[in-house]
């Protein structure tokens, strides 16, 4: 088997990174290592005492582009963690023949990839790979805080008594609550169940509604009652969570028409992706009393990173996250772990290099709707 190269465009976190770069190095895979985004100075000493390290911005898809082309070098893989520009246009420079390394095996320790371009991908003979479920239970348990705050007002009222009024801090008491309360969750996947089984404890009734996988057979097993409508779960239920991907088909998905459907008091909740839920018309619903959901609690935005901008920023009506649902330590483990997995698995059954004449279809990582 022969020697391939791996770009590491974001390591896994901490100390783990190390068990990463080393199984990476095992499967024969030697790693070159941005380090843009390790911020501990002994953990980038370490780095670079064992492995190549490079320094660039893996959002910005030129940058990307060039550091995959290494010269005419290139790379057999790449592995990220964050939502990298993998477009088209890089993908085929990544994979020119002109390159001695080409790219065969891309890799997200996340569960979407929703900024690869898959269809190229299968074009130009690169597998993607993902993890899907890996952070489902600390997504599961963001959004149930998110609920919590949203019904309670933790934040908000610890804001007033920081300023000093307590007036405000007691206004709009008492609050809902999740005992007694119907919650309908838009998807089926793994975070979804977990947030299911989380709400269920608090006594909280569970509406799914999911993809056309969804059926009936499969949701017998599910605690909560499966909806075969999105508008039907929109209008009966008291808290409605987002746990869809970003595809074309869940684009938009939730705007200013569903967004009315929802019941005078209600609480909209979405840890999925910012494309699901159109920022603007939940913006516009939120501020007009008679219009939509009450309140909202969103932790991703069409604009994140340091250039973040959202139209929800000043909206008293929203509680924001910084898109950190699925950052605990255990969960980002678990990915590089599952990560690293399929990466042995793809090297098992194909090695580290295609003949261009051999280029095979890719493969997605199962995506989990």
């Amino acid at each position: 088997m022969g020697q391939g190269r791996v770009l590491v465009v974001d390591c896994a976190p901490g100390t783990t990174a190390l068990t990463e770069l080393a199984e990476l190095t095992r499967l024969g895979l030697e790693p070159t290592v941005s380090l843009r985004r390790v911020t501990d100075p002994e953990l980038r000493s370490r780095i670079a005492a064992q492995w190549r390290t490079v320094d660039f911005d893996g959002f910005a898809e030129e940058q990307l582009a060039r550091q995959l082309e290494d010269g005419g070098v290139g790379y057999t893989a790449l592995k990220c963690r964050a939502g990298i520009p993998l477009t088209e246009a890089v993908l085929e420079r990544a994979t020119s023949d002109s390159l001695r390394h080409r790219l065969v095996l891309a890799g997200r320790a996340a569960a979407g990839a929703d900024t690869f371009d898959a269809a190229a991908a299968r074009r130009l003979g690169v597998t993607l790979l993902t993890t899907p479920g890996a952070n489902a239970d600390a997504v599961a348990e963001l959004t149930l805080a998110l609920m919590l705050d949203a019904l309670r007002g933790v934040s908000r009222r610890a804001q007033a008594l920081r300023e000093g009024s307590w007036a405000a801090a007691t206004a709009n008491l008492p609050t809902g609550s999740l005992s007694g309360a119907r919650v309908g969750l838009v998807g089926s996947g793994a975070t979804a169940r977990r947030v299911a089984e989380l709400v269920r404890a608090f006594g909280a009734e569970v509406w799914v509604f999911g993809s056309p996988r969804f059926t009936p057979e499969r949701a017998a097993g599910w605690p909560g009652r499966r909806v075969g409508a999105l508008e039907e779960l929109l209008r009966s239920c008291d808290i409605v969570s987002v746990h869809v991907p970003a595809t074309p088909e869940t684009r938009g998905l939730i705007g200013a028409e569903e967004l009315r459907l929802m019941r005078p008091g209600s609480v909209l909740v979405n840890t999925a992706r910012a494309s699901v839920v159109r920022e603007a018309d939940l913006d516009r619903a939120l501020r007009d009393p008679a219009s939509g959901p009450w309140h909202a609690a969103v932790d991703v935005f069409e604009t994140e990173g340091t250039g973040f901008a959202s139209l929800l920023g000043d909206n008293p009506h929203c509680t924001l996250s910084p898109h950190s649902a699925g950052m605990t330590r255990s969960a980002m483990q678990e990915a590089s772990r599952r990560l690293v997995a399929g990466f042995a698995r793809h090297i098992a059954e194909h090695g580290l290099s295609l003949p261009a004449a051999d280029r095979r279809p890719a493969d997605i990582g199962d995506r989990v709707v």
